[in-house]
């Protein structure tokens, strides 16, 4: 069903929905279909297959549509899927997460922080407080986030250069990624 060949596409779902969901999905003949005739062509039970329909529907990846049989009245889901769909839910997942990993280090660059035992504050509430934490009873002390500054550039570098060789770009040369 899915190109399953792709290392990259299989990850993708393997953290969607999980292995057992991946080797559904590899049986899934193109078109429509039921979700009981997935569950026949798995031998698995139809909730197991419904699940997983419902975590690719959530992604815009599978859609339905409804049939009622007029003298049973009884519903039928068709199922198909999106193909187009699967690049632009990872194209947007790694969107998510580089937005994330820039909203953080712009954070942790604009902040002088202080740690007690029990939790971290920026300056400004460690000065209030006269650098003692009640809830710990223990001193507030400078927190040096040069580390942590460092391997979140160095992820964001990595996460970019992934794009690259993914071929996550606009089609017109430019970078998709915001603030890049």
């Amino acid at each position: 069903m899915f190109e399953t060949d792709d290392p990259l596409v299989r990850e993708y779902f393997r953290k969607m929905i999980g292995e057992e969901g991946l080797r559904i999905m590899e049986n899934v003949p193109e078109g429509e279909i039921t979700d009981r005739e997935i569950a026949t062509l798995n031998d698995i039970k139809p909730t197991s297959v419904r699940k997983v329909l419902y975590k690719l529907y959530e992604s815009r990846i599978a859609e339905y549509r409804t049939e009622r049989d007029d003298d049973s009245g009884w519903i039928t889901y068709w199922w198909s899927f999106n193909r187009d769909n699967v690049k632009k839910m990872m194209d947007k997942e790694v969107d998510d997460e580089l937005t994330g990993l820039r909203t953080k280090l712009e954070y942790e660059r604009s902040g002088e922080f202080y740690q007690c035992r029990c939790r971290c504050v920026l300056f400004e509430e460690a000065a209030e407080k006269d650098f003692w934490c009640e809830e710990c009873e223990s001193h507030f002390e400078y927190l040096d986030n040069g580390a942590l500054i460092k391997e979140l550039e160095e992820l964001i570098e990595e996460r970019e250069g992934e794009t690259k060789v993914e071929g996550l770009i606009k089609g017109d040369g430019e970078r998709r990624i915001e603030g890049s």
